[in-house]
């Protein structure tokens, strides 16, 4: 199934796993020092680690850059989220 609009081009890159770039941010949900919770066109991304910190958030440009001490990034569907909510709610 095709979506009816142009999904943003999505980079991410990681230096010496303390200085992560990503590009194609559309939203950040929500932040700490331990995760930071972001949306993109294609799904989300969970960065884990400690020492966190959002050294730049540009939603206009979709460019979200992160250092700290970084032991996990993960990816997930749109769709995951949302069967996740619906088992939670039903």
């Amino acid at each position: 199934m095709q979506d009816n609009f142009e999904k943003k081009k999505h980079t991410l890159s990681a230096v010496n796993r303390e200085e992560v770039d990503l590009t194609g941010i559309n939203d950040v949900s929500s932040f700490n020092e331990e995760e930071i919770n972001a949306a993109c066109d294609l799904g989300n991304v969970l960065i884990k680690g400690s020492h966190l910190l959002v050294e730049t958030l540009d939603l206009d440009n979709g460019i979200l850059k992160v250092s700290g001490r970084i032991t996990a990034i993960v990816y997930s569907d749109k769709s995951d989220a949302k069967k996740l909510f619906g088992k939670l709610f039903s």
